[in-house]
């Protein structure tokens, strides 16, 4: 059975910072069951705060008052907005670019399809928050380097596949698994950001299909001849706006 990636965490390594920088450990940080669940309730909170305001306009404040706690309590379990949010991103991301370990004898397009379908769901279902992680992205070094980790982390991972299928002479030989690894997940990854700024409704198993055909043309992969081809579904054309004071001509 394939291991799965372990994925950086960031915040971890800040609590160990912060561990050692102190010598009195602070309380409640999730020792009892009690402090465990009111940290996870200010860590969803912070969520809808995050996705509601945007991080720059977030307030601790605000984050209390959605988990319904004193505003002293927030300083029990963190020490700053960047650190609660740092949490968040960690709960997003380490899912996102989780590789779920599978049987080895798995086929090769069934791993392909069932990661790009676990990609897509995730991408869509925290759109908002992923929204705000890019934009942090762009001026927190701290937030910037533990994605670029994740991320690199992810490709190697699907670096390692694509040079087991070309040992086992089923991938294009002449391809570079890293640069392969790293264009195709890009791909996914703009196609999932994509889908989720559009307002039509996404078709989802069209896209997966889609997904795992150029995934699979990409790096040399035969295609099952069994496999039934997906079906573009229809969409409508937008409707076309009119300038400001012109009627629309009657037919």
């Amino acid at each position: 059975m394939q291991r799965s990636a372990r994925m950086p965490n960031a915040s971890r390594r800040r609590s160990d910072e912060t561990s050692k920088a102190t010598e009195t450990p602070r309380r409640g940080t999730g020792r009892t069951e009690r402090g465990r669940l009111s940290r996870q309730q200010l860590i969803r909170a912070a969520r809808v705060v995050f996705e509601r305001d945007g991080f720059l306009h977030a307030r601790i404040a605000d984050i209390c008052d959605e988990a319904k706690m004193s505003h002293g309590s927030f300083y029990t379990y963190f020490v700053s907005k960047e650190e609660v949010f740092q949490e968040v991103v960690d709960t997003v991301e380490i899912d996102l670019l989780r590789i779920d370990p599978v049987a080895e004898e798995t086929d090769p397009i069934e791993r392909i399809r069932a990661a790009n379908r676990h990609y897509l769901e995730t991408y869509l279902a925290n759109a908002k928050i992923l929204q705000v992680i890019q934009q942090v992205a762009t001026f927190d070094p701290e937030v910037r380097q533990t994605r670029v980790q994740r991320q690199d982390a992810f490709a190697h991972a699907v670096e390692r596949r694509i040079r087991e299928y070309q040992k086992q002479s089923l991938s294009n030989a002449d391809l570079d698994p890293w640069l392969a690894a790293n264009a195709l997940g890009g791909m996914v990854a703009f196609v999932a950001d994509q889908l989720s700024s559009r307002d039509a409704q996404t078709d989802l198993d069209f896209a997966v299909e889609q997904l795992t055909l150029l995934w699979a043309n990409a790096i040399g992969l035969p295609m099952p001849k069994t496999a039934s081809k997906p079906k573009a579904t229809r969409r409508a054309a937008p409707a076309k706006k009119r300038a400001p004071g012109v009627k629309q001509r009657s037919a």
